[in-house]
């Protein structure tokens, strides 16, 4: 199929204006109807440049699939196309709603062109009620005073944002717009691994948080605080299988039910035919303990180094642990004695004392499993979906030990 037709690019911007051109857009694919694919785009993107590469990488075009959301691609640097039918969209945002509750009224704090923003939006279709848009910067207070209008203007007194990490830390270093959020029926917070200690806070706070985990190829978040949204399944594989899901509670984490993708519309398949229900293998590891699934890290997240097996996850949580940093991506390195080595990324203020942080890390996780080399930046480098850009990251981490500017143990 390739050099299928173009899909119809809609540039999404968190205006008015712009949500509102998304939400009618929006509206013939959850009613269902054939059509063209619409793929929705950044504002600063080239709508036909765009539109011209997914053309030329598009080789099927599943069943109902009418909308193309694309990855971050945060490990590999480049993202799927995934397909998405508006039964799948309703699916997803009517589970949701059950969960919370009921419908409400949603705030748009997120890009629309990602998952997360543009579930707000299809929430909002189904639901009824229009969103509140956060123009220009979605500043704590800019996103506070919006989730108190929302409060004041739904029929039920229903309020929802969903944010990403770094949103919700900035939130909680402003009282008033602490405050503010504390009025939200719920605060999701997905997109990307929640430190527990922001979790803590923010509900020492008095914010209903929500913990989501979900993909692009799920329509967003499918399992809340652990515990799978109405018609989610949740089985595991053995990290390297991707065939199909086994019988037992740890391991690769694979989902089913009404809201998985279609399929991805360029490379290899995605999605399992399991007794008539769609399944994906995710590259997440997992395990569940009483019904609560817990995520253990990525597939592609283990580090080898002296032949020891290093979980990425698990070190930065411990250098998040140690108060000296607020930020943190680990990473492995290539290394010719150790295979590879523990490398950190951290957001810390300037004068961080590395080996101090390392010993401290070490102290938690082992010596072995404390970064060798560490890198301070102001900010980290994340996607436009808020996401850690892990690539860039990696990146980042190989050209300043190379250069000498990073940090390393001798």
């Amino acid at each position: 199929m390739t050099g299928s037709p173009a899909p119809d690019v809609l540039v999404a911007d968190r205006t008015d204006t712009s949500a509102g051109a998304l939400a009618r857009a929006l509206e013939p694919v959850l009613a269902g109807g054939d059509g063209p694919l619409l793929m929705p785009a950044g504002p600063h993107e080239d709508a036909g440049a765009l539109a011209g590469d997914a053309a030329s990488r598009i080789v099927r075009r599943p069943p109902g699939a009418r909308l193309v959301v694309r990855t971050s691609g945060s490990t590999t640097g480049r993202g799927r196309l995934v397909g998405l039918s508006g039964a799948q969209l309703r699916a997803s945002a009517e589970a949701t709603h059950a969960r919370l509750g009921g419908a409400g009224s949603w705030v748009l704090a997120l890009p629309p062109h990602h998952i997360a923003g543009l579930q707000v939006v299809a929430r909002s279709l189904v639901a009824g009620r229009p969103p509140l848009v956060v123009e220009g910067r979605a500043t704590p207070r800019l996103v506070g005073e919006a989730v108190r209008r929302a409060a004041r203007r739904d029929p039920d007194g229903r309020a929802y944002v969903s944010l990403v990490p770094t949103q919700l830390s900035d939130a909680l270093a402003d009282a008033e717009a602490t405050r503010a959020l504390a009025e939200a029926t719920a605060v999701l917070v997905g997109g990307a691994a929640t430190p527990a200690p922001l979790v803590a806070a923010a509900r020492a706070a008095g914010l209903a948080l929500r913990l989501t985990y979900g993909m692009s190829e799920t329509c967003g978040g499918c399992v809340y605080d652990g515990r799978p949204l109405a018609g989610v399944h949740v089985a595991f594989s053995a990290p390297d299988d991707r065939d199909r899901p086994g019988d037992g509670e740890a391991g690769r984490v694979w989902l089913g039910g009404p809201m998985v993708m279609s399929d991805y519309l360029d490379g290899a398949p995605g999605v399992r035919l399991i007794d008539g229900e769609r399944w994906l293998a995710t590259n997440d590891l997992g395990a569940t303990t009483d019904g609560v699934l817990s995520i253990r890290g990525r597939t592609d997240d283990v580090i080898v180094s002296g032949g020891l097996k290093i979980s990425a996850p698990d070190v930065a949580e411990a250098v998040l642990g140690t108060g000296l940093v607020s930020d943190c991506v680990v990473v492995g390195l290539e290394d010719a004695r150790w295979g590879q080595v523990v490398a950190a990324a951290v957001a810390a203020p300037a004068g961080l004392d590395a080996r101090r942080l390392r010993e401290a890390t070490g102290r938690a996780v082992g010596r072995e499993r404390a970064p060798r080399v560490v890198l301070r930046l102001d900010e980290l480098p994340a996607l436009a979906s808020g996401k850690p850009d892990r690539a860039a990251v990696r990146a980042l981490l190989a050209r300043a030990r190379a250069d000498g500017e990073a940090w390393e143990h001798g």
